[in-house]
């Protein structure tokens, strides 16, 4: 099967499909496990969480290290992402509702940080509508479109008070209106984490810079008490969630054009060079994988990669 020059558009993209279905269906012939795409699903939901799990006992015990700890979690994460992602796309449970809901909820508790995923899933939908151009919300909430700058590398690392300053630093009208509807989106586990990390790095820079000065901060045996609980929590959650979010976010608003996007074949290029292992290796590879998905939106990750 090749592609002609000569050829539309429409044709292009119908070879490209039929490519892909038919390199999925031979990967099911092949491997008829795969085939039964629910059981894969749940059994990576089970094992990921059980490997946050036994990640943060071996930690709290000392078994491992803290930055053993962020590293792991943030790669089993990178696989709730994927799952999330096929979820919004009903790959899983689709005619069992209360497995289908319980991993949507699973999957955003032990990835906190991020944006509800029911809103997600409208927010989603619009993107494959929309993708390139403003309407395309989900990828310009992640500085996609937006010169390099340090507001767009600010959204980056943190998509919830990077927004919220891009919106008042904008000619947006209605700007404390967009700032409640960027919270309700992120609320609960989002507006959590974020205030667990800012409270974490404002205490430990503190700290720091009175170290520094020949000085010492008379922190209160409470506030002593609830740091202790904050360093764990940002050990086996946050700064996971911070490291794996920014490796996903920096490829998926790279590798998603934006502007003079009026076609599947436009909206997406491939990253794939040795350089950016560090970051695929947090995000699934995803830079590789995903322009797949734009042209057949069915095909569940694992699929993908093969």
């Amino acid at each position: 099967m090749a592609i002609e020059s000569n050829q539309s558009e429409q044709e292009k993209v119908a070879l490209i499909r039929q490519a892909i279905r038919e390199s999925g269906d031979h990967w099911r012939r092949k491997v008829p496990i795969l085939a039964n795409t629910n059981l894969i699903g749940l059994s990576i939901f089970i094992a990921s969480i059980m490997g946050v799990c036994v990640s943060a006992y071996f930690y709290l015990n000392g078994t491992i290290n803290a930055l053993v700890c962020i590293l792991v979690v943030a790669i089993l994460t990178s696989l709730l992402h994927e799952l999330e992602h096929d979820l919004i796309h009903w790959q899983y449970f689709k005619n069992n509702k209360l497995i289908h809901h319980f991993m949507m909820l699973g999957v955003w508790i032990f990835r906190p940080g991020t944006i509800n995923p029911w809103i997600r899933r409208h927010l989603h939908f619009l993107h494959h509508k929309t993708s390139g151009t403003e309407k395309d919300i989900e990828e310009r909430g992640i500085g996609n479109g937006q010169a390099y700058t340090a507001l767009r590398w600010w959204i980056m690392f943190d998509p919830v008070f990077g927004n919220i300053a891009k919106i008042l630093l904008g000619n947006e009208s209605r700007k404390a209106f967009r700032v409640a509807r960027l919270l309700a989106a992120y609320f609960p586990f989002g507006i959590v984490a974020v205030s667990v990390w800012y409270l974490f790095l404002g205490y430990h820079l503190t700290s720091g810079v009175s170290h520094l000065l020949g000085a010492s901060v008379a922190w209160s045996d409470t506030t002593l008490v609830l740091m202790s609980y904050i360093n764990q929590a940002v050990v086996i959650l946050i700064a996971p969630h911070y490291l794996r979010s920014f490796c996903l976010i920096f490829i998926s608003s790279s590798m998603h054009y934006y502007g003079n996007v009026d076609s599947v074949l436009k909206q997406t290029q491939v990253l794939k060079h040795w350089y950016f292992w560090p970051l695929q290796l947090f995000c699934f590879n995803f830079g590789s994988t995903h322009g797949i998905h734009h042209f057949v939106v069915g095909e569940p990750f694992y699929i993908r990669q093969l």
